[in-house]
């Protein structure tokens, strides 16, 4: 390779939407004098919001003032303060004027897919399609999220007759659709792409046959946007009552999680509670209206809701359901086969008139950059699923940990300890889990344990408030990159990133067995984030307030600045001579379990010098 084709930067960021753009103004707020390059194979900002993504009718599952970073409100729907709605061009025009009011469209290298990412001496090399450059880069933050490489089932006998597209290509497929001659379009996969995908279709008045396979994890479960019409769903989300309605791992210490989680009483009431909730779901969706709909009800016998096994929507347009209702659509629960001509053959031997398809199954490798080499020593799953080895290259016994992360998630939830039955519970065997080994969802445990900062994987947490937990989780990985905060024993860490996968996996079930999944559980995963960094994550004026009024992302409004604040009064003291009080990491592990002769250290801990 000739040198002048090999860039080198101070931080490569792959990924130019929530997290990546945050991750470049964090960065450069730290260390402005970086040479920071953000790479991202769209042609626009956005990530899943970017240009050509969007399509009419495409709204966010938030209300207005849920779905912005901190420091910069999302201006109102048409200027009309009244509308709750947050569309899909509004965050790509939020997302567009963000990165252009903090400079940073310059840095960004657009129409470039990387295709290859290697650890080399002193930092990561990467490849790209179509072009011989390389780059080489100090730090590298992964930033492509879960939803950027469509999965496209292949289909027996196609002769290209019948368009087929991913959902993902909605956006560029629109004006096409539109074309009178396209009468019939089969939908296949239900993911809450495809209910946006029917729900669209069947307003441009288009007929629709909405093809389910049985075996899956069947339809998702979904929230109308104000439950009795009063409280917004994700508003009540957001708010300290729910982290102790929805157990999480991250919130298993104070009065309320013993009341509520601890006593066979505080259990009976977060039952009934859910119970309440799934009921007026079901009402609010018309399952037991006696038509097709109730083909799209949750394969789930209790709470679907709560465990959210296949996903979980939010109804955010008034006409949804009643849309849905409509005679134009049928829902078969079956498996596309093959295509010859303009017809579909199922896997039950019927036979459909079909004038396109969309696929609405799921997402390819979204970290097809890494080999499997790199995959097994970063602690990323391999994408086939298949069980990666139950001991690390650096000595962590997994196959205990995971097997103490059971029993002592059983003990500290007990509400989990029983899921709920479900029509195909083959899909949840724990062996075949997806487990991501990142620290803080964000930190390669195998790279921690030899002090090596030069990797962050962001955004592998999915919840309600992503531009939130974005900024959250991006300034405590480049601390953890620049050396600015300590890490526990590796014994420690190794606990957390079990307990987490066990949690997930019991609590959303499916998705926990595939994602990193956190719906409802944000406040909890800022919490432990803010206390690392020793900043205060109960920002309410009173403790009614801090219970039942929501978070919205204005409340942290700052917290960057009072870390930065904090850093310097720690700096100013030590260069005083005096050290504040802090947590220390030995970076060995207690049980010999994860022992391996590294130490874990770093410059700052919790902001203080160490």
């Amino acid at each position: 390779m000739a040198a002048d084709k090999i860039q080198k930067v101070d931080v490569a960021i792959i990924g130019a939407g929530w997290y990546g753009l945050v991750a470049a103004r964090t960065y450069l707020r730290l260390q402005p004098t970086a040479n920071v390059l953000i790479i991202d194979s769209d042609n626009t900002v956005g990530g899943v919001w970017s240009k050509d993504r969007l399509y009419p009718n495409l709204v966010a599952q938030v209300r207005l003032g849920l779905f912005n970073y901190s420091d910069t409100p999302m201006r109102p729907n048409g200027g009309d303060a009244k509308d709750p709605r947050v569309t899909g061009d509004m965050i790509h025009n939020y997302l567009q004027k963000y990165a252009e009011d903090h400079d940073l469209l310059r840095r960004i290298r657009f129409n470039t897919f990387v295709t290859d990412a290697k650890q080399i001496p002193g930092g990561w090399r990467l490849s790209f399609r179509n072009t011989d450059d390389q780059l080489e880069t100090a730090k590298l933050m992964v930033a492509t999220g879960v939803t950027s490489i469509p999965y496209m089932p292949k289909l027996e006998d196609s002769d290209g007759k019948i368009p087929i597209i991913h959902s993902r290509d909605l956006g560029t497929a629109f004006d096409e659709l539109q074309n009178d001659s396209i009468k019939d379009v089969i939908v296949v996969g239900a993911a809450k792409s495809a209910y946006d995908a029917v729900y669209l279709l069947l307003r441009m008045g288009k007929k629709v046959t909405w093809v389910i396979r049985k075996e899956g994890g069947g339809p998702l479960s979904i929230l109308p946007f104000k439950i009795l019409n009063t409280v917004n769903a994700i508003a009540f989300a957001s708010t300290r009552l729910m982290t102790h309605l929805s157990p999480s791992i991250l919130n298993t210490k104070g009065p309320m999680y013993w009341l509520m989680q601890r006593t066979g009483v505080g259990r009976w009431c977060v039952g009934r509670f859910w119970d309440f909730l799934n009921y007026v779901s079901g009402v609010h969706a018309g399952y037991g209206d006696g038509d097709h709909v109730a083909e799209l009800k949750p394969e789930i016998d209790r709470q679907g809701v709560f465990w959210a096994h296949s996903g979980l929507g939010v109804v955010t347009l008034p006409d949804f359901w009643s849309t849905l209702h409509s005679p134009n659509l049928t829902v078969l629960r079956d498996v596309v086969e093959s295509t010859q001509d303009r017809k579909v053959t199922l896997k039950s031997g019927a036979e459909l008139n079909a004038d396109y398809i969309i696929m609405c199954t799921g997402w390819g490798d979204h970290f097809a950059l890494f080999d499997a080499e790199h995959k097994a020593k970063i602690g990323l799953p391999a994408y086939e699923g298949h069980p990666v080895s139950p001991i690390s290259e650096d000595g962590v016994d997994w196959e205990y940990y995971d097997e103490m992360a059971d029993k002592l998630l059983n003990e500290r939830l007990p509400f989990l300890a029983k899921g709920p039955n479900l029509v195909y519970p083959k899909s949840l065997d724990p062996k075949q889990q997806k487990k991501w080994r990142l620290y803080r969802r964000a930190i390669p445990l195998s790279l921690a344990q030899k002090n090596d900062r030069s990797l962050a994987i962001l955004g592998q947490i999915h919840t309600v408030q992503t531009p939130l937990v974005s900024e959250v989780q991006t300034l405590w990985a480049i601390l953890y990159l620049l050396g600015e905060i300590d890490l526990p024993d590796v014994d420690t860490m190794a606990m957390e990133v079990a307990l987490w996968n066990a949690w997930t996996r019991k609590r959303y079930l499916n998705q926990g067995q595939k994602f990193p999944y956190s719906l409802y559980d944000f406040l909890p995963y800022i919490d432990s984030v803010f206390s690392d960094l020793g900043l205060k994550s109960r920002r309410k004026s009173n403790a009614i307030s801090e219970l039942l009024s929501p978070y919205h992302p204005h409340d942290f409004n700052g917290f960057v600045d009072e870390y930065l604040e904090r850093r310097a009064k720690a700096q100013k003291s030590s260069t005083n001579g005096h050290v504040p009080n802090g947590k220390k990491a030995n970076g060995v592990g207690t049980n010999g379990k994860a022992t391996n002769g590294h130490s874990v250290t770093s410059k700052v801990t919790n902001g203080h010098a160490s």
